[in-house]
C-alpha cells in the first residue's frame, strides 16, 4: 500500500480515535458497574500496563514489518501458508462487529435527536425501558439511520487517508475531548457525587476475584481493538523511523484515559440520584436518560452526552472502513472506490438482519438472535482467538529477538526490558487462552 501517515501526531490521534469508541463510553462503565467499581478499575489499569500496551505494540509492529495490510501481510512475514491466512480472521471479525456496531450507533443518533427535541424529557422513568424497546424495534427508522451514516462515512473515506480519515478524526477527537472534559466538570457539581467517586476510585479488595480479572481482560481487548486487523493495517502506514513503543503507549493511554473519564461522568451522576451502577447494557440508554430527565438542563446535557457517544463510535467506524477497504484493495488489487463500496455494502446489508433481532418475530440461531450470535462469536471467540494467534505469531513465528530488534527501530535510546520476553511469550498467550476458554464454556 502507498498510504502513509502525514506525521507522528496523526498516527497517534487517528489510531487512538479507532480505539476510543462505544467500548469506552457505553461498554466500559457498565462492565465497571458489574465488576464492583474501584476493584475492577484497579485490575483493569494493571492489566493495561502488563498486557494491553505489549499486545497492541505487537500487532502494530507486525503491520510495519510487513509494509502491507493483514490479508497479505502475514503471508509476507511467514513462509507457511496457514499463517498467511491469519489476516482473514481479523478482517472477518471487524466486518461482523461493524454489522451490529452501526445498529448501536444508530440508537445513539436517535437518542440524540430525541433529547435535542425534548421527547425524552416528557417520559416517565417507568416508561424508559419500553421506550428503548420501541426504538430498537423500529427497524425501518434504524436502517434509514444506518444507511445515512454509511453514506457519510463512504464519502469521508473516499477522500483518502490523510485528507479523509486523518483530518476528520482530528476534528472529532478535539470535539470529543472538549465535551468529555466539560461533562466531567459538570459531574463534580452534583450533590452526592463524592459517593460515586469513592465507589469508582477506591477499590474494595474483597471484590477482586477471577471473574473480575477475566472481565477486565475481555474489556481490555474489546476497548483497544486488538485482533480486528485494523491496528495491523495502521501499522503498515508507519515507517521505520516511527517510535512504536512510545507511540503505542500514548495510544493506549489516551484510550484508557477516556474510558476512565467516562466513569467520572456516569458514576457520580448515578449515585447522586440513588440509582444502581450495575444495570448492565441499559446503563446508558435507560439509567442515564432517567437522570437527564430529572435535571433542570437535562435536555441540553442529554443531547451533549449522546453527541459524545456518537463522536466516539463514528471515529471507530471510519477507522474500520479505512483499514478494511485498504485490506481488500491490497489483496485483490481493487480500485479504492470498489474496495470501499464492497466493505460499506457488506456492513450495511449485514446490519439488516441484526436490526431485526429486536422485531417481534426475530430469527433465532442456536437459541440466540442474530445480534446475540454475532456478539458471542466475535467477542467471546474470534477476537480472543485472533489475539492469541497474533501473540504466538509474534513471539514464536517471527521470534522474540527479531520482534524486539524491530520495535527498537526509531526508538532512540529506549530499550525493551527482558521482562517483555516473558510477557510476550507466556503471559499474553496464557491470558488470551483463558479468555477464549472462558468464553466458550
Amino acid at each position: 500500500m502507498s498510504n502513509q501517515w502525514s506525521d507522528r501526531l496523526s498516527f497517534i490521534v487517528t489510531t487512538a480515535a479507532f480505539s476510543v469508541g462505544l467500548g469506552n463510553i457505553w461498554r466500559f462503565p457498565y462492565i465497571v458497574g458489574e465488576g464492583g467499581g474501584g476493584a475492577f478499575l484497579l485490575v483493569y489499569l494493571i492489566l493495561i500496563m502488563i498486557i494491553g500496551i505489549p499486545i497492541m505494540t505487537i500487532e502494530i509492529s507486525l503491520g510495519r514489518m510487513s509494509s502491507s495490510t493483514p490479508l497479505i501481510g502475514f503471508g509476507k512475514l511467514s513462509r507457511h501458508s496457514l499463517w498467511g491466512r491469519l489476516g482473514w480472521l481479523g478482517v472477518l471479525s471487524a466486518q461482523l462487529i461493524m454489522c451490529y456496531y452501526v445498529m448501536i450507533l444508530a440508537w445513539v443518533v436517535i437518542y440524540f435527536g430525541e433529547n435535542y427535541s425534548g421527547n425524552q424529557a416528557i417520559l416517565e422513568t417507568a416508561d424508559l425501558e419500553n421506550h428503548f424497546t420501541a426504538i430498537a424495534s423500529d427497524s425501518r427508522k434504524i436502517i434509514s439511520v444506518i444507511f445515512g451514516m454509511m453514506t457519510v462515512s463512504f464519502f469521508i473515506i473516499r477522500q483518502g487517508l490523510q485528507d479523509g480519515l486523518e483530518r476528520y478524526s482530528k476534528y472529532m477527537m478535539l470535539a470529543f475531548i472538549v465535551i468529555l472534559l466539560g461533562l466531567a466538570v459538570w459531574a463534580t457539581t452534583l450533590d452526592g457525587a463524592a459517593v460515586g467517586y469513592r465507589w469508582y476510585l477506591m477499590p474494595d479488595f474483597s471484590k477482586i476475584n477471577l471473574q473480575v480479572v477475566l472481565s477486565a481482560l475481555g474489556q481490555l481487548f474489546f476497548s483497544i481493538g486488538v485482533g480486528m486487523a485494523i491496528a495491523f493495517a495502521f501499522g503498515s502506514y508507519t515507517n521505520n523511523k516511527e517510535n512504536l513503543i512510545t507511540s503505542t503507549g500514548w495510544i493506549v493511554f489516551i484510550d484508557t484515559l477516556f474510558a476512565v473519564l467516562a466513569g467520572l461522568i456516569i458514576f457520580p451522576a448515578i449515585f447522586s440520584f440513588g440509582l444502581s451502577p450495575d444495570s448492565g447494557p441499559n446503563l446508558i440508554f435507560i439509567t442515564m436518560v432517567s437522570i437527564f430527565g430529572r435535571l433542570e438542563y437535562g435536555q441540553l446535557l442529554g443531547s451533549i452526552f449522546f453527541l459524545l457517544l456518537f463522536l466516539a463510535g463514528f471515529t471507530s467506524l471510519l477507522s474500520n472502513l479505512q483499514g478494511l477497504k485498504d485490506s481488500f484493495q491490497d489483496k485483490y488489487n481493487l480500485s479504492s472506490f470498489n474496495a470501499l463500496l464492497f466493505v460499506s455494502g457488506f456492513i450495511t446489508i449485514g446490519s439488516i438482519p441484526v436490526v431485526f433481532s429486536y422485531s417481534d418475530n426475530s430469527v433465532q440461531l442456536f437459541g440466540m438472535t442474530v445480534f446475540g450470535l454475532l456478539d458471542y462469536l466475535t467477542n467471546k471467540i474470534m477476537l480472543p482467538l485472533n489475539g492469541l494467534l497474533i501473540a504466538i505469531f509474534g513471539a514464536y513465528v517471527i521470534g522474540y529477538e527479531k520482534l524486539k530488534a524491530h520495535l527498537e527501530l526509531g526508538a532512540e535510546n529506549i530499550k525493551i526490558g527482558n521482562y517483555w520476553k516473558y510477557i510476550i511469550k507466556w503471559i499474553i498467550p496464557i491470558s488470551l487462552l483463558i479468555i477464549l476458554f472462558n468464553g466458550i464454556i
